[in-house]
């Protein structure tokens, strides 16, 4: 008798316990709005971000890395570039860069336009124009 009284308390608490779900860190902490009306901690009010596919470059010949009219660029076209040199600790190895970077121009081939590369050079030269790092 007392064993089954034991035993039926600890599934009982055992199931209150699992129960009980922890709420996110993302609940606690405020969004990024800024209206008086709106209550900052919905989850209707939290930002919008989204994970871009990256290509993985050598340098940043080329692509603007750090101008903002480029980086819109390139996330209209569904990607981001991210330099990463070829030697550099924690970096990925030659063949995973190679492979990512297949995966990524193969969908945008596929998505966008065969000629995807040659529009963004055009896109990003105009940005190059307005924000005045052309040279020459």
């Amino acid at each position: 008798m007392n064993k089954s009284i034991l035993s039926v308390l600890f599934i009982s608490v055992c199931c209150f316990c699992y129960g009980q779900k922890e709420k996110p860190v993302q609940d606690y902490l405020p969004t990024e709005n800024l209206e008086m009306k709106k209550d900052a901690n919905k989850r209707s009010n939290k930002p919008k971000r989204k994970n871009y596919p990256l290509i993985y470059v050598p340098n940043a010949n080329k692509i603007l890395y750090g101008n903002l009219c480029a980086l819109e660029q390139t996330h209209k076209m569904g990607f981001e570039y991210i330099v990463e040199p070829r030697k550099t600790y924690g970096s990925r190895s030659k063949k995973g860069k190679f492979l990512n970077n297949l995966w990524v121009k193969t969908k945008l081939v596929t998505t966008r336009s065969p000629f995807w590369k040659l529009i963004l050079k055009k896109k990003i030269k105009k940005c190059r124009k307005m924000s005045g790092d052309l040279v020459g």
